[in-house]
């Protein structure tokens, strides 16, 4: 009789061994790869991470009570995330509908990058940067716009009433801000966090 079946066995027992000590490494490689990852992803969080204190939402449709009765009716759409920085992020955009005074028709939109707040009266007004205008019918395109948008009161139709203004441009009705509009559908919303 030969050795055979005993060699085999302990080349089984060696390579089953062999197994055993691969499983542990790869068990340990995997535990360490895990706590690095781990790492890594608290890492990219920044230590001075900004808060978000509200959310602001609005939509619908409002007609300018700046301008003459029966005249300047607008859609429009916003929302944004507010920071405790005082930064924002979000998009408004308005369409002004073609029928309006001369000058008026257009669609304004842009990105929402800041906000305050009036501690007085309650307003919230939203920084628009980097806005764009395309004009109605002449398709002007004007880039790179800043302006601001105020919310004066929150709420839905007959309620709601918000302001764009541009600095150094005001409504040649009645001298406010370039745009005032009572919401006639729709609402605006706040929510603080």
């Amino acid at each position: 009789m030969t050795d055979w079946p005993r060699e085999q066995g302990v080349t089984l027992f060696a390579d089953q061994e062999g197994r055993k000590d691969i499983m542990r490494k790869l068990v340990t490689f995997i535990a360490a790869i895990s706590l690095a990852v781990a790492m890594l992803a608290t890492q990219a969080v920044p230590a001075n991470a900004v808060s978000v204190v509200g959310r602001i939402n609005g939509g619908g449709t409002a007609i300018m009570t700046d301008l003459p009765a029966g005249m300047g009716v607008s859609s429009f759409g916003f929302e944004a995330t507010l920071f405790a920085d005082g930064s924002a992020r979000g998009h408004f955009d308005c369409v002004d509908h073609v029928g309006d005074v001369p000058g008026y028709p257009g669609n304004i939109f842009g990105d929402i990058t800041g906000w305050s707040a009036n501690p007085t009266t309650g307003a919230l007004t939203l920084r628009i940067t980097d806005g764009k205008l395309v004009s109605f019918p002449s398709g002007l395109v004007a880039r790179e716009l800043s302006f601001t948008v105020t919310i004066q009161t929150f709420g839905g139709a007959g309620v709601g009433h918000w302001t764009l203004d541009f600095p150094g441009i005001t409504s040649p009705f009645n001298g406010g801000p370039i745009c005032q509009e009572l919401l006639t559908s729709g609402q605006i919303t706040v929510r603080w966090d």
